[in-house]
C-alpha cells in the first residue's frame, strides 16, 4: 500500500473574470497552474510564497472546495473528482481545514459546544450525548477548560478562537488537514503555542498537513518538506533541512534574504527582487519569475522550465539546473 496520501497530477484552477467594471468580456485567471505534487502520510508539507500566488486557492482545490478546471487529486489513491456526491461528502470526514482568520470561520450565533457538535451530528457520527461527551475531550486536547463549551466566539482571544477552529477540525477526527495561514492573524507570542499544539495533535492522531504560510521561519517550525510557489506554480520542493541548506531556485533564494536576520557586524549580500508581482490574467511567457530574475537569459522568455530532480529529494524548476 502507498505512503501517499494526497497527490496532485497538473493541476489548474482557473477563474473567468470581467476586464472591466463596465466590460462584459472576460479573460482567465491562472491561480493554480499544472502543480504536480505529493503528501505522504503523516507528512507537514509546508507551502510558501507571496500574497497572490495561489497558495489557499491550492489548498481549497485540493479538498475540492473549489472544483479543479483541470487535472487530478488523488486521496489515498482515489480520483476525488470521479466521485459522486454522496461519495464525496463521505470522503469529507477525512480531510479538513483550518482558516486563517478564527473569528470570521466561526458562528458567532452559536456556543463553542454547538459548533463542535455540529459536524458530529450532520454527519451522524454519535449521538448528542455522546457528542456532548467528546466535546469536552477535544477542548481539553487543545488546551482549553470544559466549560467554555457554554461562550461564545466573542468573548474568547483571536488564540483561543483558532483553538476552537482546530477542534471543530477535529471533530470528525480526520486524517488530512489544511492549514491556511492558522497563526498569521495571531500575536507573535500566540504563534508559537498554536504551532506547537498541531505539532502534538500531528504526533498523538497521526495527522497529515499542508501547512500554508508566507513566513518562513513559521514553516521551519512545523514542516517536514516545504514547496515555494511562484504565480500560481511550484518552483521548488526539498526537505525542509535541505532548502534551508541550499536553496537553489532565484525565487527561494530572495524569499530566504527577505528574512529579518539579528543585526551583526558582518554585512550580508542579498537578493532584492526588483517590481510586483505580476499579474496571473497575463503571466510572462516562459519562465513566469524571469520579469524579476538576476539570471534570466533568452531561453527564459521561450521555454517554461519543470520541476526536475537534483538530488536529496530536492526538485527545482529553473534553467540554471539543466543538464
Amino acid at each position: 500500500m502507498s505512503d501517499i496520501l494526497v497527490e496532485t497530477k497538473e493541476l489548474c484552477e482557473y477563474f473567468q473574470v470581467k476586464k472591466g467594471f463596465l466590460s462584459s468580456e472576460k479573460q482567465t485567471l491562472k491561480a493554480v497552474d499544472r502543480v504536480s505534487v505529493t503528501i505522504s502520510k503523516g507528512e507537514t508539507l509546508g507551502l510558501v510564497g507571496e500574497s497572490g500566488c495561489g497558495k489557499t486557492t491550492f489548498g481549497k482545490t485540493i479538498l475540492y472546495l473549489n472544483r479543479p478546471t483541470s487535472g487530478q487529486v488523488l486521496y489515498d489513491g482515489t480520483d476525488i473528482g470521479t466521485l459522486s456526491k454522496e461519495d464525496l461528502r463521505k470522503l469529507r470526514l477525512r480531510m479538513q481545514i483550518v482558516y486563517q482568520d478564527p473569528y470570521g470561520s466561526l458562528n458567532t450565533r452559536m456556543s463553542v459546544g454547538d459548533i463542535l457538535q455540529e459536524p458530529m451530528v450532520y454527519h451522524r457520527l454519535c449521538t448528542k450525548k455522546e457528542s456532548h461527551e467528546k466535546v469536552r475531550e477535544l477542548l481539553e486536547q487543545v488546551g482549553l477548560r470544559t466549560f467554555h463549551e457554554s461562550r461564545y466566539p466573542h468573548e474568547f482571544s483571536g488564540g483561543q478562537r483558532q483553538r476552537i477552529a482546530i477542534a471543530r477540525a477535529l471533530a470528525v477526527d480526520p486524517e488530512f488537514i489544511v492549514c491556511d495561514e492558522p497563526v498569521s492573524a495571531l500575536d507573535v507570542s500566540v504563534q508559537s503555542q498554536v504551532l506547537n499544539l498541531l505539532s502534538e495533535l500531528k504526533e498523538k492522531r497521526g495527522l497529515t498537513y499542508l501547512f500554508i504560510s508566507h513566513d518562513l521561519s513559521v514553516v521551519r517550525h512545523i514542516s517536514d518538506r516545504i514547496g515555494v510557489m511562484y504565480l500560481g506554480q511550484m518552483v521548488e520542493t526539498a526537505p525542509e533541512e535541505e532548502l534551508f541548506r541550499s536553496r537553489l531556485h532565484p525565487y527561494t533564494k530572495a524569499l530566504f534574504d527577505a528574512m529579518p536576520v539579528p543585526k551583526s557586524g558582518v554585512r550580508l549580500k542579498r537578493t532584492t527582487l526588483q517590481g510586483d508581482l505580476p499579474s496571473p490574467i497575463n503571466p510572462p511567457s516562459g519562465c513566469h519569475f524571469r520579469t524579476r530574475c538576476p539570471y534570466c537569459t533568452e531561453k527564459c522568455s521561450q521555454v517554461q522550465p519543470v520541476l526536475k530532480d537534483v538530488g536529496n529529494g530536492h526538485f527545482v524548476a529553473c534553467h540554471l539546473f539543466d543538464k
